[in-house]
């Protein structure tokens, strides 16, 4: 029988972080959109589920791309937590610039995310009242082109929120490997 290897402190870890972000977005929502605790609660679910899975997808898809010697330590942080003997001396550098590139893409992905979610659940509450509403299609499109300016900041702060308790968590728990380790 094969068997399979799953990560599971880095599942566990991303479970975590999921929770903590969706718990902060959540309330950000809630006070400036003015919408209810559960909309906003679903809300954050819906959007941090997109990102996690467009975040692994594209992170699988970038693993075919890096050299034999990258792949092996990324295999190395997923499964143990470090890196092997790898050369310090930009690595600041890397983690910043991927850091701000990661932050920007998810605040653009759930952003969209968001104005496609409200498009569809408008779709689902319209057809119950057949009046002169847009159609699906009209209204995907305005979600994918337009964007609401107080909805981009409300998302751009809870995104900020919740990245910035992430980094707090993962600063922590490298101070605990380190220590331990």
């Amino acid at each position: 029988m094969p068997e399979s290897v799953l990560p599971m402190p880095i599942i566990l870890w991303q479970v975590v972080l999921l929770l903590v972000a969706i718990a902060l977005e959540a309330i950000v929502m809630y006070r400036r959109l003015g919408i209810s605790r559960r909309t906003s609660v679903q809300y954050a679910i819906s959007i941090n589920l997109i990102w996690s899975v467009v975040g692994w997808l594209v992170c699988f898809l970038l693993f075919y791309l890096l050299s034999p010697e990258l792949k092996t330590q990324l295999i190395s942080f997923i499964f143990f937590g470090h890196t092997l003997d790898f050369p310090r001396e930009n690595l600041g550098l890397i983690i910043a610039s991927i850091g701000i590139v990661i932050f920007f893409a998810a605040f653009l992905i759930k952003l969209k995310g968001l104005e496609l979610l409200e498009a569809f659940l408008q779709s689902s509450q319209d057809s119950a009242d057949s009046g002169n509403r847009p159609r699906l299609t009209d209204r995907l499109n305005r979600a994918i082109v337009y964007t609401d300016a107080n909805e981009a900041m409300v998302v751009f702060l809870a995104n900020a929120y919740s990245c910035s308790a992430i980094l707090v968590l993962m600063f922590l728990r490298y101070l605990m490997i380190d220590v331990q380790g």
